[in-house]
């Protein structure tokens, strides 16, 4: 036990059996199928409040892109499932997002997208009025539809 203990030991499956019986348990092994690819679904935590804000994991939602980009047999599945309602701007930004992905990549829209509707007021990242007016020109029809002011950049590494 103290060789586990001090990591100079990897215990065997028959070790850590007689250890949970020791402890009064039975150790139960599963195999659980490893995930094939990631979902938008999943990004639906890539968001949290902030005061009146709303603080965005980008590099969540590019890395996505980026999977994307690798894996285009891939897509359809990964945006097929919605990611769960947070009630924030996230919403109509993983719409908007999943629409540009399958448009880019000639599939069909997701359905779940369209019962996300714009947002009553132009939304954008922080940014000054500048960045603004610059990300406005390069926003992609989806965003542009939901009220979302978004350069292109911001998600993609490439142009479209």
């Amino acid at each position: 036990m103290s060789r586990i203990e001090d990591e100079e030991s990897d215990p065997t499956l028959s070790t850590l059996e007689r250890l949970a019986a020791a402890a009064g348990q039975r150790l139960v092994i599963e195999a659980i199928p490893t995930r094939a690819h990631p979902t938008i679904a999943e990004l639906a935590t890539a968001a949290e409040p902030r005061g009146q804000r709303l603080k965005i994991d980008w590099t969540r939602l590019r890395g996505f892109a980026d999977w994307a980009a690798q894996h285009p047999a891939d897509l359809g599945d990964a945006i097929a499932d919605p990611p769960a309602r947070t009630g924030t701007p996230l919403d109509a930004v993983l719409a908007a997002f999943a629409e540009q992905l399958a448009d880019e990549r000639g599939l069909d829209r997701p359905r779940w997208t369209r019962v996300v509707g714009a947002l009553p007021e132009e939304w954008s990242p922080p940014g000054t009025p500048r960045m603004r007016e610059q990300a406005r020109a390069t926003t992609p029809p989806p965003f542009q539809r939901r009220n979302i002011i978004l350069a292109r950049s911001a998600l993609f590494r490439t142009p479209a």
